[in-house]
């Protein structure tokens, strides 16, 4: 069977969509990266703990996991941890170009692979009174850079360039490929 290790709606709808059966288990996971890595080893860094995290107790199942980030000026952006920090991140990004990374783990008893894929977006002029009201939503609480650009803070979003998926947290192409050369 297929396990998705993460608790995240917007993976799980992707896959749903996909037309990709699965199950959900998630555990808590240490997101802590003590040393300096790249964006792309960031990110699939901790894609892969999160799926070993669930991979112990599920050996005979193939996993996936993932982690995404917002890069701006070479400062990787994850989730806020209050709604000042949300601000701070959106007024950050306001009229900015960022980039997305998105790194994905598949794992079973047989073999692992692990990769990234980021794409590039361009935010908007928005104004102070637009990010506190975005903020009083809700929606950027648990989203990488304070913004979900597949929800209402695609109002914030002026374009991009790359895959969609990627951005909003499962770049979904290239996984349906990958998944097809593991057996679940």
């Amino acid at each position: 069977m297929l396990i998705l290790a993460s608790n995240s709606p917007r993976r799980k709808k992707l896959l749903e969509d996909a037309g990709v059966r699965f199950k959900v288990v998630s555990k808590p996971t240490d997101e802590t990266v003590k040393e300096r890595l790249k964006p792309e080893d960031y990110v699939m860094h901790l894609s892969l703990k999160k799926a070993n995290e669930v991979f112990v107790d599920y050996t005979e199942d193939v996993v996936v996991a993932a982690d995404t980030i917002v890069v701006y000026n070479g400062e990787i952006l994850g989730k806020p941890v209050d709604e000042d920090h949300a601000f701070k991140m959106l007024k950050m990004l306001k009229a900015e170009r960022h980039e997305v990374y998105t790194g994905v783990t598949i794992m079973s008893k047989d073999k692992q692979k692990t990769f990234y894929s980021v794409s590039e977006v361009w935010m908007k002029e928005y104004s102070e009174l637009q990010i506190l009201e975005y903020i009083k939503t809700g929606e950027p609480l648990d989203k990488a850079g304070a913004y979900a650009i597949q929800g209402l803070g695609e109002q914030l979003v002026d374009h991009f360039s790359g895959d969609f998926f990627t951005i909003v947290g499962l770049p979904l192409k290239q996984l349906l490929t990958e998944l097809k050369t593991f057996d679940y």
